[in-house]
């Protein structure tokens, strides 16, 4: 890249924090990525499967999260924050999180619907007793967000990290 003289940032610590910082610093437009935890993160345009040999990417703009026609009934995400997706996406498993066994995205979307919250929603799993909660679950919930939340990045028009 050096000898191109394309510009390029190195993340201090992960680069799907780095990448969100710089779209949100519109630094950069959207992200080319194979890792869909960057819409976790609050990206607003990712581009995912890119394929060289048929020429095609797929785009996911978050303005669109709520359109009509990208939602089922079963699945609308219209009128929902980037705090609700956020947990939804982390309650169905993340990186940062143990998984509940057996809760997927359509299931975590369900109960966050209908409970509202986290907590509300682990509560009434654990009162149901068909899924084993790991211990700690909420507190370790808790940190996994904040994970998303606040990352060190670099921030290369201050040229440090932030």
């Amino acid at each position: 890249m050096k000898a191109e003289n394309v510009p390029y940032v190195v993340a201090p610590y992960e680069a799907d924090a780095q990448l969100a910082f710089l779209e949100r610093t519109n630094i950069v437009n959207g992200i080319l990525t194979e890792d869909s935890d960057l819409l976790v993160f609050g990206c607003r345009n990712v581009y995912l499967k890119l394929d060289t040999v048929r020429p095609s990417v797929i785009h996911i703009s978050r303005k669109d999260f709520g359109s009509p026609s990208l939602c089922a009934d079963s699945f609308s995400l219209i009128g929902w924050s980037d705090a609700q997706f956020r947990r939804m996406a982390m309650l169905s498993g993340c990186d940062y999180l143990p998984s509940i066994p057996g809760v997927g995205l359509k299931s975590a979307y369900t109960m966050l619907k209908k409970h509202k919250t986290v907590e509300k929603a682990v509560k009434m799993l654990r009162f149901e007793g068909k899924k084993r909660i790991p211990d700690g679950y909420l507190e370790d919930f808790e940190l996994a967000e904040k994970v998303f939340l606040h990352q060190r990045v670099f921030d290369p028009l201050d040229r440090r990290v932030v």
